[in-house]
């Protein structure tokens, strides 16, 4: 059973080799590899808003993955989702994708009214997981200079 924990500054080196992996970096909208120091601030600040969540993906004990949510004052919650390198292709995405939404429905701070994923059009595997969980496309906008298809999916 996949279930969610929040990520801790432990997980720094963990969270950074999965955010450098190559597939990892091709499918977000910053391609250059993540320096450290970098990382290691940004997870420090990410921990530390009250708007925002990372999660820690578990199947019993081994991390396969992880989770962010970041909610804005109007009800939408950003969510983003990587499966672990070596996790890959074994169907876990959905299942981890659910278990971290459901985080943050139980999360009160958060207010979630709908989920909102910012895909790029060429990452066909995000594009079926968002879609296969019931999220609709609703538009595109620009993200960092890049196309990004917009999915939302009313929480429950």
């Amino acid at each position: 059973m996949i279930t969610v924990r929040p990520a801790t500054t432990a997980d720094a080196d963990l969270l950074l080799s999965w955010a450098n992996d190559p597939v990892t970096r091709a499918a977000g909208f910053h391609a250059a590899l993540i320096e450290p120091e970098v990382h290691r601030r940004w997870l420090h600040e990410r921990l530390a808003s009250s708007t925002g969540r990372l999660y820690i993906g578990q199947d019993d004990d081994r991390p396969i993955g992880q989770v962010r949510l970041d909610a804005f004052s109007d009800g939408r919650v950003e969510v983003g989702i990587s499966v672990a390198p070596g996790e890959r292709g074994r169907g876990l995405g959905r299942d981890l994708l659910r278990a971290g939404m459901a985080a943050g429905i139980a999360d009160p701070q958060l207010r979630v009214l709908v989920y909102v994923a910012r895909i790029r059009p060429d990452n066909e595997a995000s594009i079926a997981l968002f879609s296969g969980a019931g999220f609709l496309h609703v538009g595109s906008e620009d993200v960092h200079g890049q196309r990004a298809l917009i999915y939302e999916l009313p929480a429950p």
